[in-house]
């Protein structure tokens, strides 16, 4: 599946990706957000929670809005935001 058919994933987000080496929903499951907030660090690019959180609902077919205050708290621990 390319990344602009999954949910969220508008130009922006494709072309970031796309600059990391990310193309397909396949790549992006095979990448971890602290590697994927590194990569974009290194090519300059502010890695938001936004995008964190549009990737995590995009995974699960749902709108970035949807998430939950559990789920944002589930990413930033991923992240190592949180203990």
């Amino acid at each position: 599946m390319q990344l602009s058919e999954i949910k969220n994933f508008g130009p922006y987000m494709v072309s970031i990706l796309n600059r990391i080496g990310i193309f397909t929903k396949q790549d992006l499951l095979e990448s971890d957000y602290p590697d994927i907030r590194s990569k974009l660090v290194e090519k300059g690019i502010k890695p938001h929670l936004n995008i964190f959180y549009s990737i995590e609902m995009g995974l699960q077919d749902r709108v970035w809005s949807s998430i939950t205050p559990e789920e944002k708290r589930d990413v930033r621990k991923c992240l190592g935001l949180e203990p």
